[in-house]
C-alpha cells in the first residue's frame, strides 16, 4: 500500500482535477472548428466571438494560467498543514516566516531529503509563475541569477528526467511571460513528486515516535476517546482497528499493535 497523508490526498486530488481539465480543455478547443460555430441548444450564454482562432487560444491560455495558480496555491496549503500536522517531527522545518511564499517553498523543499536543488528550484518557479499571473504587470516575480544557472547546468539531468523538459526554452518563456502547456505540465508534476517526497518524510517522522507520544496524540481525538471508554469485547477491539486504519493508515501493522497493547494497559 502506498502510504498517503490527508494533506497529500487532497492536494493529488485537488491538482488532478485541474490537471484533468486544463486537459480537455485543451483536447475540446482542438476539436472546436475555427468558423460556422453557433451556441449549442440550451447553453444559455451569450457567446459571438468576432475571431474564433483568436478566442481557442486565449481559452486554452486562461485554463493554463489557471492551473499554474491552482497547483501553486495547493502547493502552498499542502506543505503549509503538512508542517502543522501533529505527527509532523521536524519543528524546525515548516512553512512558516514571512518571506515570500515562492521563496518558502524553495526553502521547505530543499531542506526535505530526496529532493533535488534543481526539482526544489523548479517548484519555486511555479510559484513565481503563480505571482505574475495573480499580479498581472506589477510583479516582479523571478529566480535570482544563481537559481537559473544551477537549472542551466542541470539541464540534461532535467531533460531525461522530466519528458524532454527543455529548461532553457521553459526559461526564456518565463521571461517573455508566455505560457506553454508544456510547462505548465512539467512544472506540475514536479511539484507531485516533490510533495510525495516530503510525505515519505512526513512518515519517516512518525516511525520514530514512540507508542506512549502517539497514544497521547490520539486522545485528543473524541471518537476515539469514545471507542476507548467502551467495556473490553472483540467489538472495541475491531472499532480501534478500524479507527487506526481510516484515520491513520500509514501506521505499520507493529505500531498499530502496540497501540492495542497500550489501550489495554491503561486505566
Amino acid at each position: 500500500m502506498i502510504m498517503e497523508s490527508l494533506e497529500l490526498k487532497k492536494f493529488l486530488k485537488d491538482v488532478g482535477n485541474s490537471v484533468h481539465s486544463m486537459n480537455t480543455i485543451a483536447v475540446a478547443l482542438s476539436l472546436l472548428p475555427n468558423e460556422n460555430v453557433t451556441t449549442p441548444k440550451g447553453l444559455e450564454i451569450s457567446w459571438n466571438p468576432k475571431d474564433l482562432q483568436y478566442s481557442k487560444m486565449m481559452s486554452r491560455n486562461y485554463s493554463e494560467r489557471s492551473s499554474y495558480v491552482y497547483a501553486a496555491e495547493s502547493l502552498f496549503e499542502y506543505l503549509d498543514n503538512i508542517s502543522k500536522n501533529a505527527f509532523w517531527n521536524y519543528p524546525e522545518h515548516n512553512f512558516k516566516g514571512e518571506e515570500k511564499k515562492a521563496i518558502k517553498v524553495y526553502r521547505f523543499l530543499k531542506a526535505t531529503p530526496g529532493i533535488t536543488d534543481s526539482m526544489a528550484i523548479l517548484c519555486e518557479l511555479l510559484s513565481h509563475w503563480r505571482n505574475r499571473i495573480v499580479h498581472l504587470s506589477i510583479s516582479n516575480a523571478e529566480l535570482s541569477s544563481n537559481k537559473k544557472e544551477i537549472l542551466k547546468n542541470e539541464k540534461d539531468d532535467i531533460y531525461s528526467n522530466f519528458h524532454h523538459f527543455d529548461i532553457l526554452i521553459a526559461l526564456e518563456n518565463f521571461d517573455n511571460k508566455k505560457i506553454t502547456l508544456k510547462d505548465v505540465s512539467t512544472l506540475i508534476t514536479i511539484a507531485i513528486k516533490c510533495a510525495r517526497l516530503v510525505d515519505d518524510y512526513y512518515f519517516y517522522g512518525i516511525s520514530k515516535k514512540d507508542t506512549e507520544t502517539l497514544y497521547t496524540e490520539f486522545l485528543r481525538d473524541i471518537h476515539f476517546k469514545k471507542i476507548i471508554n467502551q467495556s473490553e469485547s472483540k467489538k472495541k477491539e475491531r472499532q480501534i482497528e478500524r479507527w487506526l486504519s481510516v484515520n491513520y493508515p500509514y501506521l505499520t501493522v507493529e505500531k498499530s499493535k502496540e497501540i492495542l497493547g497500550k489501550i489495554k494497559t491503561s486505566p
